[in-house]
């Protein structure tokens, strides 16, 4: 999947009473790992400290949480695709006298559609 947001890690970083700032490290200033700012996370005086700092690191893990996303898509595919060889060679048995097998074979052909989203 091609990566259309500003590449990570992210580090959050405490500014003052009122702020947080996100930074991502840059390319042209490699000697500064907050070259680039991505978020800025400002209290208004309603939002206590620890829940600004819960904020900025929830923003902070958004490359590498769209990344697990990523992995868990194709995982998610891969094993969708195997059930569905699996179910078509037990369609192809078509032991339909044994209610177990066309349990089985029914459940996995609605996990299948849901999976796909062709409901």
């Amino acid at each position: 999947m091609n990566t259309t947001h500003t590449q990570g890690p992210w580090i959050a970083e405490y500014r003052n009473r009122s702020y947080f700032d996100i930074f991502a490290p840059s390319a042209h200033a490699a000697d500064s790992p907050r070259a680039s700012k991505v978020a800025e996370i400002c209290s208004n005086g309603n939002k206590s400290i620890d829940e600004m700092r819960a904020n900025a690191r929830l923003i902070a893990a958004a490359p590498e949480t769209a990344a697990e996303r990523d992995r868990l898509r194709t995982i998610n595919s891969e094993l969708v695709d195997m059930l569905a060889r699996l179910v078509s060679r037990m369609h192809a048995m078509n032991d339909d006298r044994d209610p177990l097998y066309r349990a089985i074979v029914y459940d996995a052909d609605k996990a299948i559609t849901r999976a796909r989203g062709t409901a």
